[in-house]
Protein backbone atom coordinates (compact mmCIF):
# COMPACT_ATOMS: atom_id res chain seq x y z
CA UNK A 1 0.00 0.00 0.00
CA UNK A 2 2.84 2.35 0.86
CA UNK A 3 4.45 1.49 -2.42
CA UNK A 4 1.30 2.35 -4.29
CA UNK A 5 1.03 5.66 -2.58
CA UNK A 6 4.62 6.42 -3.31
CA UNK A 7 4.14 5.61 -6.96
CA UNK A 8 1.19 7.84 -7.28
CA UNK A 9 2.97 10.70 -5.66
CA UNK A 10 5.88 10.35 -8.05
CA UNK A 11 3.58 10.48 -11.02
CA UNK A 12 1.90 13.56 -9.72
CA UNK A 13 5.18 15.28 -9.22
CA UNK A 14 6.30 14.41 -12.70
CA UNK A 15 3.23 15.83 -14.26
CA UNK A 16 3.51 18.92 -12.30
CA UNK A 17 7.05 19.36 -13.42
CA UNK A 18 6.07 19.02 -16.94
CA UNK A 19 3.43 21.64 -16.52
CA UNK A 20 0.66 19.34 -17.01
CA UNK A 21 -2.24 19.94 -14.70
CA UNK A 22 -4.29 17.00 -13.74
CA UNK A 23 -7.94 17.03 -14.65
CA UNK A 24 -10.58 17.24 -11.93
CA UNK A 25 -11.37 13.77 -10.61
CA UNK A 26 -15.06 12.74 -10.53
CA UNK A 27 -16.26 11.81 -7.14
CA UNK A 28 -16.34 8.13 -6.63
CA UNK A 29 -19.59 6.85 -5.10
CA UNK A 30 -18.87 4.23 -2.69
CA UNK A 31 -21.87 2.17 -1.90
CA UNK A 32 -21.71 0.18 1.24
CA UNK A 33 -23.65 -2.89 0.90
CA UNK A 34 -24.58 -4.47 4.10
CA UNK A 35 -25.75 -7.94 3.65
CA UNK A 36 -27.81 -8.97 6.56
CA UNK A 37 -28.46 -12.60 6.66
CA UNK A 38 -31.77 -13.25 8.24
CA UNK A 39 -32.03 -16.66 9.56
CA UNK A 40 -35.69 -17.75 9.34
CA UNK A 41 -36.72 -19.80 12.20
CA UNK A 42 -38.92 -22.57 10.90
CA UNK A 43 -41.38 -23.43 13.55
CA UNK A 44 -42.76 -26.96 13.16
CA UNK A 45 -46.32 -27.06 14.12
CA UNK A 46 -47.64 -30.49 14.94
CA UNK A 47 -51.33 -30.88 14.41
CA UNK A 48 -52.81 -33.42 16.72
CA UNK A 49 -56.16 -34.79 15.63
CA UNK A 50 -58.03 -36.09 18.65
CA UNK A 51 -61.21 -38.09 17.98
CA UNK A 52 -63.49 -37.93 20.95
CA UNK A 53 -66.32 -40.45 21.08
CA UNK A 54 -68.93 -38.90 23.25
CA UNK A 55 -71.97 -40.79 24.66
CA UNK A 56 -75.05 -38.65 24.16
CA UNK A 57 -76.73 -37.72 27.31
CA UNK A 58 -80.36 -38.98 27.57
CA UNK A 59 -82.79 -36.23 26.93
CA UNK A 60 -85.23 -35.98 29.74
CA UNK A 61 -88.64 -35.23 28.23
CA UNK A 62 -90.45 -32.38 29.69
CA UNK A 63 -93.62 -33.76 31.17
CA UNK A 64 -96.79 -32.28 29.84
CA UNK A 65 -99.50 -31.46 32.25
CA UNK A 66 -101.84 -34.47 32.42
CA UNK A 67 -105.15 -35.06 34.04
CA UNK A 68 -105.14 -36.93 37.27
CA UNK A 69 -105.47 -40.67 36.71
CA UNK A 70 -107.45 -42.94 38.94
CA UNK A 71 -105.28 -45.74 40.30
CA UNK A 72 -106.33 -49.13 38.90
CA UNK A 73 -108.48 -51.25 41.09
CA UNK A 74 -106.59 -54.21 42.41
CA UNK A 75 -107.85 -57.43 40.86
CA UNK A 76 -107.61 -60.49 42.99
CA UNK A 77 -105.50 -63.22 41.43
CA UNK A 78 -107.67 -66.10 40.24
CA UNK A 79 -107.60 -68.96 42.64
CA UNK A 80 -106.90 -72.37 41.14
CA UNK A 81 -110.12 -74.22 40.69
CA UNK A 82 -110.39 -77.83 41.57
CA UNK A 83 -111.60 -79.96 38.69
CA UNK A 84 -114.84 -81.66 39.55
CA UNK A 85 -114.38 -85.27 40.38
CA UNK A 86 -116.13 -87.33 37.71
CA UNK A 87 -119.05 -89.20 39.13
CA UNK A 88 -118.80 -92.90 38.54
CA UNK A 89 -121.70 -94.28 36.55
CA UNK A 90 -123.39 -97.05 38.43
CA UNK A 91 -124.49 -99.80 36.09
CA UNK A 92 -127.88 -101.36 36.47
CA UNK A 93 -128.03 -104.24 38.88
CA UNK A 94 -129.69 -107.52 37.76
CA UNK A 95 -133.43 -106.92 37.56
CA UNK A 96 -133.05 -103.12 37.72
CA UNK A 97 -134.39 -100.86 34.98
CA UNK A 98 -134.73 -97.19 34.00
CA UNK A 99 -137.77 -95.22 32.89
CA UNK A 100 -138.61 -94.67 29.25
CA UNK A 101 -141.44 -93.04 27.32
CA UNK A 102 -142.61 -93.86 23.80
CA UNK A 103 -142.75 -90.62 21.78
CA UNK A 104 -144.55 -91.80 18.62
CA UNK A 105 -146.83 -94.52 17.42
CA UNK A 106 -144.55 -97.46 16.82
CA UNK A 107 -144.28 -101.18 16.33
CA UNK A 108 -142.32 -103.22 18.84
CA UNK A 109 -140.22 -106.08 17.46
CA UNK A 110 -138.92 -109.30 18.91
CA UNK A 111 -135.36 -108.50 17.77
CA UNK A 112 -133.60 -105.17 17.17
CA UNK A 113 -134.36 -105.13 13.46
CA UNK A 114 -137.48 -103.71 11.90
CA UNK A 115 -136.82 -105.43 8.55
CA UNK A 116 -136.24 -108.94 9.77
CA UNK A 117 -137.87 -108.82 13.17
CA UNK A 118 -141.33 -109.98 14.02
CA UNK A 119 -143.83 -107.41 15.20
CA UNK A 120 -144.87 -108.01 18.81
CA UNK A 121 -147.37 -105.23 19.32
CA UNK A 122 -148.00 -101.53 18.80
CA UNK A 123 -147.45 -98.68 21.25
CA UNK A 124 -148.95 -95.21 21.40
CA UNK A 125 -147.10 -91.96 22.24
CA UNK A 126 -146.87 -91.42 25.99
CA UNK A 127 -146.65 -95.12 26.84
CA UNK A 128 -144.42 -95.59 29.90
CA UNK A 129 -142.06 -98.55 29.71
CA UNK A 130 -139.17 -100.08 31.62
CA UNK A 131 -135.88 -100.07 29.73
CA UNK A 132 -133.67 -103.07 30.50
CA UNK A 133 -130.79 -103.27 28.02
CA UNK A 134 -129.17 -101.57 25.09
CA UNK A 135 -128.34 -103.32 21.83
CA UNK A 136 -126.57 -101.06 19.36
CA UNK A 137 -129.10 -98.30 18.64
CA UNK A 138 -131.98 -100.32 19.99
CA UNK A 139 -133.44 -100.70 23.49
CA UNK A 140 -134.96 -103.75 25.10
CA UNK A 141 -138.14 -102.71 26.91
CA UNK A 142 -141.02 -104.22 28.85
CA UNK A 143 -144.31 -102.88 30.18
CA UNK A 144 -147.93 -102.62 29.19
CA UNK A 145 -149.83 -100.75 26.52
CA UNK A 146 -152.74 -98.41 27.33
CA UNK A 147 -155.12 -101.34 26.81
CA UNK A 148 -153.19 -103.53 29.23
CA UNK A 149 -151.37 -105.64 26.67
CA UNK A 150 -147.93 -106.79 27.92
CA UNK A 151 -144.97 -105.36 26.06
CA UNK A 152 -141.62 -107.13 25.76
CA UNK A 153 -139.46 -106.34 22.79
CA UNK A 154 -137.13 -103.91 21.08
CA UNK A 155 -137.60 -100.29 19.99
CA UNK A 156 -135.33 -97.96 18.01
CA UNK A 157 -133.57 -95.06 19.80
CA UNK A 158 -135.60 -92.41 17.93
CA UNK A 159 -138.87 -93.87 19.17
CA UNK A 160 -138.26 -93.53 22.89
CA UNK A 161 -137.20 -90.85 25.37
CA UNK A 162 -134.74 -91.75 28.14
CA UNK A 163 -133.00 -89.39 30.56
CA UNK A 164 -129.31 -89.04 29.59
CA UNK A 165 -128.10 -90.04 33.04
CA UNK A 166 -130.28 -93.16 32.90
CA UNK A 167 -129.26 -94.02 29.36
CA UNK A 168 -125.61 -94.04 30.46
CA UNK A 169 -126.40 -96.78 32.98
CA UNK A 170 -127.82 -99.18 30.41
CA UNK A 171 -125.65 -102.18 29.60
CA UNK A 172 -125.53 -104.47 26.56
CA UNK A 173 -127.79 -107.44 26.45
CA UNK A 174 -126.27 -110.18 28.66
CA UNK A 175 -126.59 -112.84 25.98
CA UNK A 176 -124.63 -113.26 22.78
CA UNK A 177 -127.28 -112.16 20.37
CA UNK A 178 -125.97 -111.56 16.81
CA UNK A 179 -128.82 -110.56 14.55
CA UNK A 180 -129.20 -109.37 11.01
CA UNK A 181 -129.51 -105.61 11.35
CA UNK A 182 -129.96 -104.60 7.74
CA UNK A 183 -132.47 -105.62 5.15
CA UNK A 184 -131.25 -108.58 3.14
CA UNK A 185 -130.77 -107.80 -0.53
CA UNK A 186 -131.15 -110.34 -3.31
CA UNK A 187 -129.22 -110.26 -6.55
CA UNK A 188 -128.76 -112.63 -9.46
CA UNK A 189 -125.22 -113.20 -10.69
CA UNK A 190 -124.06 -113.92 -14.21
CA UNK A 191 -123.84 -117.55 -13.20
CA UNK A 192 -127.63 -117.60 -12.79
CA UNK A 193 -127.45 -118.06 -9.03
CA UNK A 194 -129.03 -115.98 -6.32
CA UNK A 195 -126.91 -114.08 -3.81
CA UNK A 196 -128.21 -112.91 -0.48
CA UNK A 197 -126.31 -110.09 1.26
CA UNK A 198 -126.72 -108.36 4.60
CA UNK A 199 -125.04 -107.39 7.85
CA UNK A 200 -124.83 -109.22 11.14
CA UNK A 201 -124.17 -107.36 14.39
CA UNK A 202 -123.45 -108.72 17.84
CA UNK A 203 -125.48 -106.60 20.24
CA UNK A 204 -124.84 -108.84 23.22
CA UNK A 205 -122.23 -108.71 25.96
CA UNK A 206 -120.36 -111.84 24.89
CA UNK A 207 -118.14 -112.61 21.93
CA UNK A 208 -119.83 -114.72 19.26
CA UNK A 209 -117.50 -117.17 17.54
CA UNK A 210 -117.80 -118.73 14.10
CA UNK A 211 -120.74 -116.55 13.09
CA UNK A 212 -122.49 -117.86 9.97
CA UNK A 213 -125.71 -117.12 8.13
CA UNK A 214 -127.86 -119.80 6.57
CA UNK A 215 -130.38 -119.00 3.86
CA UNK A 216 -133.09 -121.55 3.13
CA UNK A 217 -135.33 -121.40 0.08
CA UNK A 218 -138.61 -123.18 0.42
CA UNK A 219 -141.42 -123.80 -1.96
CA UNK A 220 -145.09 -124.53 -1.50
CA UNK A 221 -146.61 -127.41 -3.37
CA UNK A 222 -150.25 -127.63 -2.40
CA UNK A 223 -150.29 -127.87 1.34
CA UNK A 224 -146.77 -129.25 1.48
CA UNK A 225 -143.75 -127.07 2.08
CA UNK A 226 -140.55 -128.32 0.51
CA UNK A 227 -136.91 -127.28 0.78
CA UNK A 228 -135.76 -126.13 -2.62
CA UNK A 229 -132.25 -124.84 -1.83
CA UNK A 230 -130.03 -123.89 1.06
CA UNK A 231 -126.83 -121.92 1.40
CA UNK A 232 -124.58 -121.11 4.35
CA UNK A 233 -121.62 -118.74 4.64
CA UNK A 234 -119.48 -117.28 7.39
CA UNK A 235 -119.57 -113.53 7.85
CA UNK A 236 -116.60 -111.40 6.76
CA UNK A 237 -115.37 -111.16 10.35
CA UNK A 238 -115.79 -114.66 11.65
CA UNK A 239 -115.67 -113.83 15.38
CA UNK A 240 -117.78 -110.87 16.49
CA UNK A 241 -117.04 -109.01 19.69
CA UNK A 242 -119.83 -107.14 21.49
CA UNK A 243 -120.99 -104.27 19.30
CA UNK A 244 -119.06 -105.48 16.24
CA UNK A 245 -120.73 -106.02 12.87
CA UNK A 246 -119.75 -107.78 9.66
CA UNK A 247 -121.15 -108.37 6.17
CA UNK A 248 -122.15 -111.67 4.71
CA UNK A 249 -123.03 -113.07 1.28
CA UNK A 250 -124.77 -116.40 0.81
CA UNK A 251 -125.11 -118.11 -2.55
CA UNK A 252 -127.99 -120.42 -3.42
CA UNK A 253 -129.49 -122.00 -6.50
CA UNK A 254 -131.79 -119.93 -8.65
CA UNK A 255 -135.43 -120.83 -8.24
CA UNK A 256 -137.85 -119.19 -10.69
CA UNK A 257 -141.12 -119.61 -8.92
CA UNK A 258 -143.38 -117.05 -7.33
CA UNK A 259 -144.34 -119.55 -4.67
CA UNK A 260 -140.77 -119.73 -3.40
CA UNK A 261 -139.76 -117.83 -0.26
CA UNK A 262 -136.67 -117.74 1.87
CA UNK A 263 -135.81 -117.79 5.55
CA UNK A 264 -132.51 -117.09 7.33
CA UNK A 265 -130.82 -118.21 10.48
CA UNK A 266 -127.77 -116.80 12.27
CA UNK A 267 -125.54 -119.39 13.91
CA UNK A 268 -122.64 -118.88 16.32
CA UNK A 269 -120.86 -120.66 19.16
CA UNK A 270 -119.75 -119.59 22.59
CA UNK A 271 -116.33 -120.65 23.89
Amino acid sequence: MLQRWFWMATVMMTLAACGVQPAAQAPVEVTRVVVQEVTREVVRVETRVVVVTATPEPVTPIPEPAAATVPPTAVAAPQPTTAPTPTAIRALAPGEWVKGEIIRKIRIYDIPNEYEGREVTNAEPGTRVRVLYRGGQWYHIEGETASGIPVNGWVYKDWIRIAPEDEARLQPHPQALPVIVSKITQTVGRDGKKYWSGVVMNIGAKTAYDVAVEISIRGQVGDTETLAARGTAFVATRHLEPGQSAKFTVQTAWIADRNVFYSHEVRWTEK
